[in-house]
């Protein structure tokens, strides 16, 4: 189907007008035509197996409409639009391609703009669908209506033609089918007995009417419902909308099986129709063949002349065979009488008849057994499609009446014919038989048949088609070949061969067909047009099956079919890179191949035609940089391909990452070291990636990227290389002692970014931690004891230590941290209470004594119970006890014995110096008393001296530091 330009039928004002319409603000119906319009589109796109579901956004990439412009025309838009458009220039392009092409097509767009449709703007959509819609399918409908008027005249006068046998007449395309019965007038005028109850609808059901009539005709006629039935039964009724589906009724086809009726088919027959001898007041009789009509009623009236009564028509069904009735009506005055007969409310044919009835009674004696007739056009003799078939009819002693002859062919359909009349009661009859078949020739004398009417005539073939044989009917042929077609006829009959070649532009080619008088024919042609040639080949007046033949003819060379294939425009040095070039549809032609470096330099090509019209052509690239492909064909340029020569692994792409490599974050000795080499971006093909292994200067084969590890003794470390996916590889190795490592990654002996890298590996099997404050034993009560952590190679961490005191553990000692040399710690804490302490130690995250706290534990000596100044806590020492008198006086003598063991000194070196305490007594003023000491098998005696009245205090000092600070206040009491 192709738009049609109506230059006289098509009003352009009217069209416009309909167009304003659509875009107008103040359309009341844009619901109803943008549904109608979507599922008229719908219908089309099906056969591109597409769906617009939003014609607002289906339709801005231009896509939808292009496929439409393509189905409706039938023709290719060509290939200047992108196909998967994914920005707006892409579909603003395409959309403009629509429109440059509808103007090609001669389709005025006014008022509308391809940004209005990019946009979704709704109105002007459907006024551009609506301009689709009346050029390729009401006007195209409409281009060979003779009357005048715009086209919605137009189409409502031809509907009219269809509803013309039910007496029926639309006004309009709004409010005269709301209530569906005009509808369903239509759908049964056009398939008499598909819906022969329209007569009885209830105009007040109007969806169901609608709907009813719509269905049969999407099922019988194949009018799809583009309407929906409550859209077209609604009050605001659109009538463009209602155009669009009632223009599809106008070239629609009855399918096959469908529960029609055939009233063409009817015969009305006898004087009561024909008027032949009738008179005034004497009954007229009639007789109605309707037995090859189908089911359905016949309906006989008849209208007497001006002034008359009306006339009672009686008839009824008779005989054995369904579908004949015989009846009668009086005509009682003179005149003429108009007789309908119908069947199933259409007019039979030649329906409504008009009879003349008078008194003289012989004016309308007539006898169809006295007309002669004769001619090959009544048997079938010698006659072939499309010749010449007539017959001649003498009635000069008849009566006064004229011949009536009906042709139907084959398929039912009537067969025009051409009469000459003599003036002499003689008429000569020819007609063309357009094919094969059985055809019925009824000849009619005053209204009734001739005694062997109606003739069945046969149009037989004389030959055998089928058996015709073609050979070397080629698909394929170019400007300057000349083929030649065999055709053997030898067992097909005895029959002519004729043969119609036509060219692509409907021009008929001129041909030499011979024959050897012996049923062998040759066919030859010499095509100068490009394109599809149709060779049509008759033989006894007989198609010849499976034609037309068609030949396509392309030019003599065609540089644009060479096919080029290539593995990959990116080459790699040193690799052999396979091209093939296929000319085996370019016709005849020279191929060249050059392949041209970024120089101009020639390379060498070697070239290798393994198959007629396929050749192979390989080349390898011996130093990186640009190449250019260059093919031409007969003279003409194919191609001229970049090429890129790389090497096989482009270090700067190469990414390098992964957690072992983080330079501030040591490695664990023990522990798997990951990272990940990403080459995806940065191969030109597959690579291979290995351990690098140092004794061996070169490798077996050579790989693309080398990878090696140097531990801190200067050896290699294992590594395990992995590819995840392509281009992405794992590599990981595991250091088994701490010390400086060296990650290198090179390819032909250039390091890869970053490298070499350094890492170090720190670990908890190089941190040490010793002294006594983590010891079980040598640690005493009063005093401060230290430990130490050397973590000089373990990398820097923080150190973490926790001290929990005995007992309950709500003492906790807080340590003194200090590190006198990069990674060496001193940690000292007091120890004020005796038994056993927990000591954890972390350095990072990790525990140095594996999850279990070191135990050290404190020994006490005994010297009774006292606060200290320092700690507000009870000291106790063991293995030391103070003997004093409870009471003394002034200026009297005391005697303070100090008793403690032997090992006091071996424990007292571990904190200071080896020397035995120093015993002091202070009175209430902190005055200093008098005393001398003496010692004797590691008893101290002290002799005080005081001189004023109250508490007095001891004091032990062993090494410069404190070991009990308390008052005797309990102990004794200086009086006067």
């Amino acid at each position: 189907m192709g738009a049609v330009t109506m230059t006289q039928q098509v009003n352009e004002d009217e069209r416009q007008c309909y167009l304003d319409d659509v875009i107008s603000e103040n359309v009341g119906w844009i619901r109803i035509q943008e549904k109608t319009f979507k599922r008229w589109m719908n219908e089309h796109l099906k056969h591109r197996k597409l769906e617009v579901e939003d014609i607002t956004e289906d339709l801005n990439d231009g896509l939808a409409l292009i496929n439409l412009l393509e189905v409706l025309s039938h023709k290719s838009i060509g290939r200047n639009y992108t196909k998967k458009p994914r920005i707006n220039a892409q579909k603003m392009e395409n959309i403009v391609a629509t429109f440059n092409f509808m103007k090609g097509e001669g389709i005025k767009i006014v008022n509308i703009d391809s940004t209005d449709i990019m946009q979704g703007n709704m109105k002007l959509t459907l006024g551009l669908i609506w301009t689709l819609i009346f050029n390729y399918q009401i006007a195209a409908n409409l281009k060979d209506v003779d009357s005048g008027g715009g086209p919605k005249k137009q189409l409502l006068n031809k509907i009219n033609q269809k509803l013309r046998p039910s007496g029926r007449k639309a006004k309009n395309f709004t409010n005269d089918w709301t209530d569906g019965t005009l509808l369903a007038c239509l759908v049964n005028c056009i398939a008499p007995g598909l819906l022969p109850n329209y007569t009885i609808l209830n105009p007040d059901e109007k969806v169901e009417n609608v709907k009813l009539a719509m269905d049969l005709a999407e099922t019988w006629l194949g009018v799809p419902k583009l309407l929906a039935p409550e859209d077209m039964a609604s009050t605001s009724a659109d009538d463009l909308s209602n155009m669009t589906y009632l223009s599809g009724f106008l070239d629609c086809k009855v399918k096959e099986g469908a529960p029609v009726v055939y009233p063409n088919r009817a015969i009305a027959r006898g004087p009561g129709v024909s008027g032949v001898g009738l008179l005034p007041g004497k009954p007229a009789t009639f007789e109605i063949d309707a037995s090859k009509c189908g089911a359905g009623d016949v309906v006989v009236t008849v209208d007497g002349p001006e002034g008359s009564d009306p006339v009672k028509v009686e008839y009824s069904a008779t005989g054995d065979t369904p579908g004949i009735y015989t009846g009668s009506y009086h005509p009682k005055d003179e005149g003429e009488y108009v007789v309908n007969v119908t069947f199933c409310g259409v007019d039979v044919p030649k329906a409504p008849f008009t009879v003349k009835i008078y008194n003289d009674g012989p004016r309308n004696k007539v006898d169809p057994k006295k007309v002669k007739v004769e001619g090959p056009g009544l048997t079938g003799d010698d006659i072939l499609p499309e010749e010449n078939a007539w017959f001649k009819i003498n009635y000069t002693e008849a009566g006064p009446a004229e011949p009536k002859v009906e042709i139907v062919g084959p398929d039912s359909q009537p067969i025009s014919f051409n009469v000459e009349q003599d003036g002499k009661g003689e008429q000569y009859v020819s007609y063309k038989p357009p094919k094969f078949g059985m055809y019925n020739v009824a000849i009619n004398f005053g209204g009734m048949p001739l005694p062997n009417s109606p003739y069945k005539v046969k149009i037989s073939p004389k030959v055998d088609a089928s058996k015709v044989k073609i050979a070397g009917l080629a698909q394929l042929v170019r400007i300057g070949d000349n083929p030649i077609f065999n055709i053997d006829t030898s067992a097909a009959g005895d029959g002519k061969l004729e043969a119609q070649v036509v060219s692509p532009s409907g021009k008929l080619l001129k041909f030499v067909l011979d024959d050897d008088d012996k049923g062998h024919h040759t066919l030859k042609i010499n095509p100068s047009e490009i394109g599809t040639h149709t060779i049509s080949l008759v033989y006894g007046k007989v198609p010849v099956p499976h034609g037309p033949f068609s030949v396509k003819v392309r030019p003599e060379c065609e540089p644009d079919k060479v096919k080029l294939s290539i593995e990959n425009t990116t080459l790699r040095l040193g690799q052999p890179t396979v091209f093939k070039v296929d000319s085996t549809e370019a016709g005849n032609g020279d191929l060249r191949v050059r392949i041209i470096d970024s120089l101009g330099n020639e390379v060498d090509v070697d070239h290798d035609q393994a198959d007629y019209g396929v050749d192979t052509f390989t080349f390898v690239p011996k130093k990186e940089g640009d190449y250019t492909l260059d093919v031409t064909f007969g003279g003409e340029p194919v191609t001229e391909q970049k090429l890129t020569a790389e090497p096989r692994l482009k270090l700067d792409k190469l990414n390098i990452f992964g957690d072992g490599l983080n330079s501030s974050k040591p490695l664990k000795v023990g522990e798997q070291c990951k990272m990940t080499i990403d080459a995806s971006r940065a191969m030109t093909g597959d690579i291979v990636i290995r351990e690098k292994d140092p004794s061996k200067m070169s490798q077996d084969s050579p790989a693309d990227l080398e990878l090696l590890v140097v531990g801190p003794d200067g050896r290699p470390v294992t590594l395990e290389i992995e590819e995840s996916e392509e281009g992405v590889f794992k590599v990981a190795f595991t250091p088994d002692k701490a010390g400086d490592y060296l990650f290198v990654a090179e390819s032909e002996g250039v390091a890869a970014p970053k490298c070499p890298i350094p890492l170090k590996a720190r670990g908890l099997k190089s941190v040490k931690v010793y002294g006594p404050g983590i010891e079980p034993s040598g640690n005493l009560c009063g005093f401060d004891t230290h430990f130490v952590v050397d973590a000089r190679e373990a990398g820097e961490e923080k150190l973490q230590v926790d001290i929990c005191g005995p007992g309950t553990g709500e003492f906790k000692p807080m340590p003194t941290i200090t590190e006198p040399k990069k990674g060496l710690f001193n940690v000292k804490y007091d120890v004020g209470l005796h038994n056993m302490y927990g000591v954890n130690v972390k350095y990072g995250e990790e525990s140095l004594n594996k999850g279990k706290p070191y135990k050290p534990k404190v020994h006490t000596h005994s010297v009774g119970a006292f606060p200290s100044t320092r700690r507000r806590v009870e000291i106790q020492v063991t293995h030391m006890s103070v003997e004093a008198p409870s009471q003394c006086s002034v200026d009297d003598y005391i005697d303070i014995r100090l008793k403690y063991a032997q090992r006091f000194k071996t424990l007292a070196s571990v904190c200071g110096p080896a020397q035995p305490p120093a015993v002091k007594v202070l009175g209430p003023g902190r005055k200093m008393v008098d005393t001398k000491t003496s010692v004797k098998d590691s008893v101290y005696k002290v002799r005080a001296s005081p001189v004023e009245i109250g508490p007095h205090k001891v004091v032990v000092r062993c090494s410069d530091s404190d070991l009990v600070y308390g008052s005797f206040s309990n102990m004794f009491e200086i009086t006067k």
